[in-house]
């Protein structure tokens, strides 16, 4: 049986002043298209990855921060090892002109590794990126944070800030859930993650139906958003997202911000949602 995935809302007419809690309030996701087309960054990675990257190292100063690294047979994915003790990749510090020249090298593999750099502070590891790219949008609290890298999936999880996620080359795919869907997503040991936290054990590629039975009722509840350069997303707090970043260089840039979640739900709560059915089998 195949499922046809409801697609995300979204909205073209995006207005300077934005009021980002109204959003929060509605706790759904929203595509907000071409919310950063204008930006310097994605009018490099136009014309080609080989300019988006001499971009970038125009503002690399030597700030390392955490990557991971990823062998050709996990095929991007980041999980656990087949023993469940440890994950399926190794972290290392980079400078973002380290990252982008393994991405340019593994470009070259008929099957490559996987490498990416996740979450580092932009401030920190290309100083005056944020200047040249601003988000009015966001409170200044609400420091931007770089994901670049080639191919990689990040299983479905949450995150406890709210989320506007900035495309600036490749294209991103995600997959959402509201918080409740926590029972069907078959979700691994909560105090052993290779992310933040807890992560669904399915394998969105190739899900297995008589591993994971309950997933077909997630993918009923699932809202689905295609992302090209220059687009955003918004994810509210506590909805589960598995990612994936599509194309030769993927570079997106992401702001999370505290507010309260809808229906007073938190952390503990979600968990709780997941605990009778915590599937923890690779």
């Amino acid at each position: 049986m195949t499922i046809q995935l409801s697609r995300a809302a979204e909205t073209r007419s995006i207005d300077p002043a934005m009021d980002l809690a109204g959003l929060v309030a509605a706790n759904q996701p929203l595509i907000l298209r071409g919310l950063v087309r204008h930006w310097p960054a994605v009018r490099h990675g136009a014309r080609s990855p080989e300019a988006l990257a001499r971009y970038l190292m125009g503002f690399d100063r030597g700030g390392e921060s955490d990557t991971v690294l990823m062998p050709p047979e996990a095929r991007g994915r980041l999980f656990y090892a087949d023993d469940m003790r440890g994950f399926n990749f190794m972290r290392a510090k980079r400078s973002v002109s380290a990252v982008l020249e393994q991405v340019a090298r593994y470009s070259m593999f008929p099957a490559a590794p996987a490498v990416a750099m996740q979450s580092a502070l932009l401030d920190d590891c290309l100083p005056g990126f944020a200047a040249d790219n601003p988000m009015p949008l966001v409170e200044a609290a609400a420091r931007p944070r770089l994901w670049l890298g080639n191919e990689v999936v990040t299983p479905a999880h949450f995150d406890e800030s709210h989320n506007l996620a900035c495309v600036v080359s490749g294209r991103r795919r995600f997959t959402l859930f509201p918080p409740e869907q926590a029972a069907n997503l078959h979700i691994g040991p909560l105090d052993f993650a290779p992310t933040p936290t807890p992560i669904s054990m399915v394998s969105f590629r190739a899900p297995d139906f008589g591993r994971f039975p309950r997933f077909r009722a997630a993918l009923q509840a699932a809202q689905v958003a295609e992302l090209e350069p220059g687009d955003a997303l918004y994810i509210p707090t506590l909805w589960w997202h598995h990612v994936e970043s599509i194309g030769v260089l993927n570079t997106m840039v992401n702001y999370w911000w505290t507010a309260p979640a809808a229906n007073g739900l938190d952390k503990a709560r979600v968990l709780a949602m997941a605990v009778p059915h915590n599937h923890t089998n690779a």
